[in-house]
């Protein structure tokens, strides 16, 4: 009671008019926080879109990795009858030692002997894996080495769980399976659609089986980048520098080894060895970039487009129409993909 005889009316009835004035501030913030309508709800909900975009970016570097990967393979698909996949591969190595300018040398004191023994076993296992995927379509179809290939989905979980201690999530079960079901309708393996007897068949198997290899090498590659990942070591620029140095002395030692070199005899051939050399330097990048925002099951579920996409460059580029049972398959594992992004 005091207190107030220290001061004058004027004083006190600017307190008491300031305490109003607070009051209402709260009272209409706390409505407008209650109120939905009173809300910004445009700016917020473009705010809140766009984080949840740059959190799992990963996802669209998954895609891109795909895309570019399927329109990596159509080409070699269509300069493998004239051109070495020996000599696309060296080419395609040359390229990627570009990315040696963009490497943060500087992290390279951060690194270990475990560090770059995973950057060396990235670049060996899929420069192994793409140069068999090469060699894969020297016997069997485009389509059907690619989805033999890029069939990653299963396992990449099956190790991701067993290596990295990832999680397989149950609702991804489902979309492995439709996935799995539409890449066996894309391959056609002849022990379920076709007759083994069959003169190519032997010319089939030795494809497939090289694929497979492909399959497994490129998956342990994975495995290694996403190990970098949670050592927080990842450099995209230094792994694919590496890797291009390994395809350079893998590819190069073959060529050298067999005295051959194919000449590009048109014009569309000399533009696309280096087109197809920068596809998948950019293809790489993304998948190293995917990998360290996402595990390695949902990298390999969504680079799964790369399956429709060989198939319609396909169709558009060379007029390869696809029976209804391979664009069946193509639909079932893109609709997988979008699955896993709406998810």
């Amino acid at each position: 009671m005091r207190t107030y005889n220290l001061l004058s009316d004027e004083e006190l009835e600017r307190l008491m008019e300031e305490g109003e004035e607070s009051y209402e501030y709260v009272s209409d913030e706390r409505e407008s926080e209650d109120d939905p309508r009173q809300k910004p709800v445009t700016s917020n909900g473009l705010h809140d879109l766009c984080e949840t975009i740059y959190r799992r970016r990963g996802l669209f570097y998954s895609l891109a990795y795909g895309g570019f990967l399927g329109l990596q393979i159509a080409v070699v698909g269509w300069l493998s009858p004239s051109i070495s996949p020996y000599q696309i591969m060296f080419c395609r190595g040359l390229i990627y030692l570009l990315s040696v300018v963009c490497v943060s040398w500087d992290a390279g004191v951060k690194y270990n002997a475990a560090d770059l023994a995973c950057y060396l076993g990235y670049g060996i296992f899929y420069s192994s894996g793409i140069l068999l995927a090469y060699v894969a379509i020297q016997f069997t179809q485009v389509g059907n080495a690619s989805a033999i290939i890029f069939n990653l989905p299963i396992p990449s979980a099956l190790l991701g769980f067993a290596i990295l201690g990832e999680d397989i999530v149950c609702s991804n079960i489902l979309l492995l399976a439709i996935n799995l079901f539409g890449i066996t309708l894309v391959a056609k393996p002849r022990f379920i659609f076709g007759d083994v007897r069959d003169p190519e068949a032997l010319w089939e198997y030795v494809g497939v089986s090289i694929a497979v290899a492909a399959l497994l090498s490129i998956i342990i590659s994975l495995i290694l980048s996403r190990k970098l990942s949670y050592r927080d070591n990842s450099d995209p620029a230094l792994t694919v520098a590496v890797t291009g140095m390994v395809a350079v002395f893998l590819s190069g030692g073959v060529l050298l080894f067999t005295q051959t070199w194919d000449a590009p005899s048109t014009l569309m051939e000399l533009v696309a060895i280096p087109a197809e050399g920068t596809l998948g330097l950019f293809g790489n990048i993304f998948l190293i970039l995917a990998l360290r925002h996402e595990t390695v099951v949902v990298v390999s579920l969504i680079g799964t487009i790369s399956v429709p996409t060989t198939f319609l460059v396909g169709v558009w580029v060379i007029h390869d129409i696809p029976d209804l049972i391979t664009i069946i398959g193509a639909i079932l594992g893109f609709l997988s993909t979008c699955g896993c992004l709406c998810k």
